[in-house]
């Protein structure tokens, strides 16, 4: 039984088929044997859809072979060489020239990489004729991995120039003459000769032609000149050539590598590394290893090859990857870690350069400019600083070394501060300033004062040159870190104090000496109800006990001079201290208490003495008690005598710098200078500024300057540079420490927010009123914008916070309130338990509702309001009398100077934006000398502007944390959240 073979699949091969139109071109085929294995069958040409709905079935090498046949398809090259025409119509009108010059060497390029693949891959490469459907085994084309080399041979003479070609493959000669190769690509050639493929690396196949029909090809001499600066030129270039009758002259030259600074395409500068060899130069990425260089000379035609030397070439290329640059082609790119990458596409380059210079000269490494119109400084750039400290002050020397040329540092301090790098200099070369100069010092020049060629920075800068400049020398940097006040060492307390310092207060006491010491201004701005007065007279008796140990030392060594009857004055001249009037019987107090040996003199009243005495008075008392507003009117009598401190307390209340009070205060003459606060920053670092200023003139800079420099990048732009920035400038002035930081023996504080739900009454109301409001502004601010309506803003929240507390306060007295009904509830509670109690309100008139209430029922209660007149003793009434348990305190009349420690609970009414004025109530109970649990609540009316206002406040404290808290609510708020609080 004969058995029939079970079939063979298909095999892949690639064809050299006729095309109608372009010549021979490779097709790939699935093709089988037949049964006699004596031909091959062409079963079906293989596609590009093929591949991609079998991929497992093709090789990679068969899959890109078919990805190329499928480039030059007519249809592709239809699609890729017109928009508009079809396959037939383009082939139809395509003009010759366009074919020759696009199309044929779009498809040479295809065919060459396809035999590439075909021969790494060692496939078979069959010639088909265009008729047949049958392949022999003598239609396989051999293919090897040699190229052919031509050699050209030129003879020139009397009568012209004649020339030959010769061509070996394999170390074998190959003839031309008559022969009919089958041509398949021109660029690079190549040809089938006997079923063998004859490559060449770059010989085009135009070159070849003539060699077929004739084996000289002769150029009359009237033409030579031309044929040898073109054609031969070319052809000595990349070939090689034998001559006769000129010279061919192998050059070893000298070299150098030549950066050249040109303009790019997107007209920044760019580099472009050339090498040069003698006359003659190669950009970088020429592939090309020889140039030629034509002469004529006496008549005599002489061609200078110039070899590179690639082994130098790359160490320079090496070289310069050292530096963070990377050969892209023929230009020069930062690499990945280049520290250059972070610089302005336009100075990059130039930056680079001036930085890099010496290491480019020492490598051999010149550079050239071909940047039209402008010529770059490329040499070094030297910054020489030379610190002197004098008195108060930091003299600035600094020389800028451009080559030549030797220039003052402060003339390039516009420059720095506008952010413009390039600078001109006498020559008309334009340097590009380093990035890191604009970096190191644009925050350091605005405090510097112009003095001739340096620059005069304030004593009070000595953080900011510390960082910046480089190099001090020793003995000003001893000098600098006796400045950096948080190195203090502790010092003990005055013997006449009448009080044990906890040991942050004695951290204060000491902090405040050293500022001293130094003529340093302060903010002392713990938070409320941790001793800030304690540790301000603590210093101040500090002084008047050491000043008596001088004078006791000077009598005791001048005992001519002793006098029997001596009039008693003060050990040193009188610190003033400025406050609010509400705070004058406390500072009495607080005196009498701690430090009795402090004489006190009140210039306050309208009995207040006037100028002739109160220069005695300087000199008796230790102290000068006086208010804000006493000095506003008595500046003209106080301008002229000089304090030992003054000191303001609330000092806050300097916040405006435009105001008479803020004026007044910064024109008095003091040896110190100190300020007292809980709430440096109440509505914008404007606040800050103020207070900084007095204490130590110029240390932010003018207001304009610190509003555009720190305001607008810190409150509006959330700079966290910037924030640092300033923090680093006033943290040697202000001491700050919170209550959780160091008065751990303070009693637990429990906070909790009570939600009150509206009456159906209220709640209808507040609804009417807020879309009556929610209209009114969104109409505004279509017509006039955010900005422009945040005063009609800021009226609705107070129509809408007064309906949430009490319609009452809305001129709705029928209305009931569901806030009110909630605390009077609680209140009921705290007053059955004996508790003592402080009401604490913005609004005096809801105050009033509860005062009535408070009769009605006649519980016995103290109110303080701005327009209390006898605070000290409505304050001492409420501390020592038993019956009066309820202490109603408007927010601003009794947020500051109250110690209140009789209390336990704190009811707060109304919430609102700022958090500092609610951590000042919340301290006048909860403070050093309280030794009950302090309960605070906060009243919240459910669904109203108070919820909303809570949620909003704590997204927006991440920078009132640092730096700033505020009674605005519309600060750095958006359209879209101010229309929010409406809804």
């Amino acid at each position: 039984m004969i058995l029939n073979p079970i079939p063979s699949p298909p095999q892949f091969v690639i064809a050299l088929t006729e095309h109608r139109i372009f010549g021979h071109i490779l097709v790939p085929f699935f093709i089988e044997p037949n049964q006699q294995g004596t031909f091959y069958s062409i079963k079906a040409s293989v596609l590009l859809q093929d591949v991609q709905q079998n991929p497992d079935l093709f090789s990679k090498a068969e899959k890109r072979l078919v990805e190329l046949s499928e480039k030059y398809s007519d249809d592709s090259l239809a699609r890729r060489f017109s928009k508009k025409l079809g396959s037939k119509d383009f082939f139809k009108k395509i003009d010759p020239d366009f074919f020759n010059g696009h199309i044929t060497p779009f498809i040479d390029k295809q065919i060459v990489e396809a035999l590439k693949i075909i021969q790494e891959n060692q496939m078979r490469l069959y010639f088909k004729a265009a008729k047949y459907n049958n392949v022999y085994d003598e239609d396989l084309v051999k293919m090897g991995p040699e190229f052919a080399i031509p050699t050209f041979h030129f003879d020139l003479n009397e009568e012209g120039l004649n020339y030959h070609l010769t061509v070996k493959h394999k170390n074998h000669p190959i003839k031309l003459l008559h022969k009919k190769p089958l041509m398949i690509t021109d660029t690079p050639c190549r040809m089938v000769m006997r079923n063998e493929l004859i490559a060449f690396e770059k010989l085009q196949g135009k070159r070849l032609s003539p060699f077929f029909e004739k084996e000289v090809v002769k150029i009359p001499l009237s033409v030579v000149e031309k044929y040898m600066k073109s054609f031969v030129y070319g052809l000595i270039q990349d070939y090689q050539v034998e001559a006769k009758g000129f010279d061919i002259v192998h050059v070893e030259s000298e070299r150098k590598a030549i950066l050249s600074i040109e303009k790019g395409i997107d007209l920044l500068p760019m580099m472009v590394l050339k090498f040069q060899y003698g006359a003659k130069r190669f950009q970088a990425g020429r592939v090309a290893n020889v140039e030629v260089e034509f002469q004529k000379v006496d008549g005599k035609y002489i061609f200078k090859k110039h070899r590179r030397n690639l082994d130098w070439e790359k160490s320079v290329v090496e070289f310069l990857a050292t530096q963070g640059m990377k050969l892209t082609g023929n230009v020069l790119a930062f690499s990945k870690d280049n520290l250059f990458n972070h610089d302005d596409r336009k100075y990059a380059v130039i930056s680079w350069v001036n930085h890099c210079q010496a290491e480019l000269k020492h490598f051999g490494i010149s550079i050239e400019q071909h940047f039209e119109g402008i010529n770059y400084y490329t040499g070094t750039q030297q910054l020489d600083i030379n610190l002197k400290m004098e008195g108060d002050w930091f003299d600035l020397y600094a020389m800028v070394q451009f080559g030549e040329f030797q220039i003052p540092f402060i003339r390039l301090k516009k420059n720095i501060l506008s952010g413009k790098r390039e600078f001109i200099l006498p020559n008309g070369d334009v340097a590009i300033l380093p990035l890191e100069w604009f970096v190191k010092y644009k925050n350091l020049l605005p405090f510097g004062e112009t003095v001739k060629d340096n620059l005069r920075f304030s004593k009070h800068h000595f953080n900011l040159i510390d960082e910046k400049i480089d190099g001090i020398n020793p003995e000003i940097q001893d000098k600098i870190n006796e400045f950096k006040t948080h190195q203090f060492e502790l010092i003990d307390e005055p013997a006449g104090l009448n009080a044990t310092l906890r040991h942050y207060q004695k951290e204060g006491y000491s902090w405040m000496q050293t500022l001293g010491k130094n003529n340093f201004g302060g903010c002392l701005a713990d938070d409320m109800g941790l001793g800030k007065t304690l540790q301000t007279l603590t210093l101040l008796l500090s002084q008047k006990e050491e000043k008596a140990k001088e004078l006791v030392n000077d009598l005791t060594s001048n005992t001519d001079d002793v006098q029997i009857f001596p009039v008693e004055k003060s050990a040193s001249l009188a610190s003033l201290i400025v406050l609010p009037t509400s705070l004058v019987h406390n500072w009495q107090n607080e005196i009498k208490k701690f430090a009795p040996h402090l004489k006190v003199y009140l210039h306050i009243g309208t009995q207040r003495k006037r100028i002739a005495n109160l220069k005695g008075i300087l000199e008796y008392y230790h102290i000068i008690l006086t208010t804000y507003g006493t000095i506003r009117n008595d500046y003209e009598l106080l301008k002229n005598l000089t304090f030992n401190y003054l000191i303001l307390d609330e000092s806050q209340n300097i916040k405006n710098s435009g105001s008479k009070t803020y004026q007044s205060v910064c024109k008095l003459q003091a040896k110190h200078k100190l300020v007292l606060t809980g709430t440096p920053i109440e509505n914008s670092l404007t606040d800050l500024w103020s207070q900084l200023n007095f204490l130590n003139p110029g240390l932010l800079g003018t207001l304009p300057f610190f509003k555009k420099e720190y305001i607008q990048n810190i409150e509006k732009a959330k700079d966290e540079e910037k924030q640092k920035h300033l923090y680093h400038l006033i943290s040697p002035f202000i001491l700050r420490r919170t209550k959780d930081q160091v008065a751990k023996d303070l009693p637990p504080l429990t906070e909790q927010i009570r939600y009150c739900k509206m009456t159906d009454e209220q709640a209808k109301l507040y609804e009417e009123q807020k879309s009556v409001i929610r209209n009114s502004l969104m109409e505004n601010i279509e017509k006039h914008g955010a900005e422009k309506s945040t005063f009609l803003a800021l009226q609705g929240l107070t129509r809408l916070r007064q309906l949430a507390n009490h319609p009452a306060l809305f001129k709705q007295a029928d209305v009931d309130s569901g806030k009110f009904n909630e605390v009077i509830r609680s209140m009921e509670n705290l007053m059955a338990e004996n508790h003592k109690v402080l009401i604490f309100s913005s609004f005096v008139t809801h105050l009033k509702l509860f005062q009535t209430e408070f009769e009605n029922r006649n519980w016995e209660y103290c109110l303080l309001t701005g327009q209390t007149r006898d605070r000290e003793q409505v304050i001492q009434d409420f501390q020592k009398n038993d019956k009066k348990r309820i202490f109603l305190i408007s927010l601003k009349a009794g947020g500051v100077g109250l110690n209140l420690t009789s209390a336990d609970y704190i009811f707060i009414l109304d919430p609102w934006w700022n958090p500092a004025a609610e951590n000042q109530a919340v301290n006048r109970a909860h403070r050093i000398g309280q030794d009950k649990k302090v309960f605070v609540y906060r009243f919240i009316t459910e669904d109203s502007i108070e919820e909303k206002i809570q949620q909003l406040k704590e997204r927006k404290l991440a920078l009132a944390n640092q730096f700033i808290q505020t009674n605005n609510p519309f600060h750095s708020i958006s359209k879209d959240e101010m229309v929010d609080l409406f809804k």
